[in-house]
C-alpha cells in the first residue's frame, strides 16, 4: 500500500496503467476510489470502461511516441541530405 507522500506525487494518475490521466485528477480520483473499492473489470461495466480507457490512453501514447521517433528520424536524414 503506498504511503500518503506516495499517494500525493501519483494524484492524476491512472490507478489501472502508470500514466497521467488526460481526463484530469478528478476523473483520476474517482477511478482512484473505484479500483480501490471493489474493481473487477470482468464482472463490472463501470470497472471494464476504467480498464478499456487505460488501454487506450497506453496504445495512443506508444503511437505518438512511435511518431515522434520516426519524425527525429526523417528530420535527421533530410539533414545529412543537405550535407
Amino acid at each position: 500500500m503506498m504511503t500518503s507522500n506516495e499517494s500525493e506525487q501519483r494524484k492524476g494518475f491512472c490507478p489501472v496503467y502508470d500514466i497521467e490521466c488526460p481526463a484530469g485528477p478528478d476523473a483520476a480520483e474517482s477511478c482512484e476510489n473505484r479500483f480501490r473499492a471493489d474493481y473487477n473489470p470482468l464482472t463490472s461495466f463501470r470497472d471494464s470502461e476504467i480498464e478499456h480507457c487505460a488501454i487506450y490512453r497506453m496504445q495512443q501514447k506508444a503511437e505518438l511516441a512511435r511518431e515522434t521517433g520516426e519524425d527525429a528520424k526523417e528530420i535527421e536524414n533530410s539533414s545529412k541530405d543537405g550535407e
